[in-house]
């Protein structure tokens, strides 16, 4: 089993997508939480996915996160299919490895 992070600014558009999410893929636990509490967020996750809105914020999220798996939803992911798309991503960077996402910080880049 594989628990996510859902950050967001507040959480509110989050709730929906780690709905979605948990059904897409059942063996996922998928919290979500504000930038605000992300140092709870982070303890116990296996991965970071942060709301595009907080791109910006993402060295900070990164030194926080202590060296897991962060990525930078795109906006879409939050649309019809959005939520698949976010499952993906998770499950491929928990198999790429811990070291391997550093490369890709968001998940538009990570389906090149």
């Amino acid at each position: 089993m594989t628990t996510v992070a859902l950050v967001c600014v507040a959480g509110v558009s989050g709730t929906f997508l780690a709905r979605r999410m948990r059904e897409s893929d059942p063996s996922l636990t998928v919290t979500v939480s504000s930038v605000t509490d992300l140092a709870s967020a982070v303890r116990g996750a296996d991965v970071i996915l942060v709301a595009p809105q907080l791109a910006t914020e993402l060295p900070m999220i990164e030194r926080q996160a202590g060296g897991l798996p962060v990525v930078v939803l795109p906006a879409n992911a939050y649309g019809p299919g959005g939520s698949e798309s976010a499952v993906h991503a998770v499950h491929d960077l928990v198999a790429r490895g811990p070291l391997a996402y550093r490369e890709t910080t968001s998940l538009t880049e990570s389906k090149e």
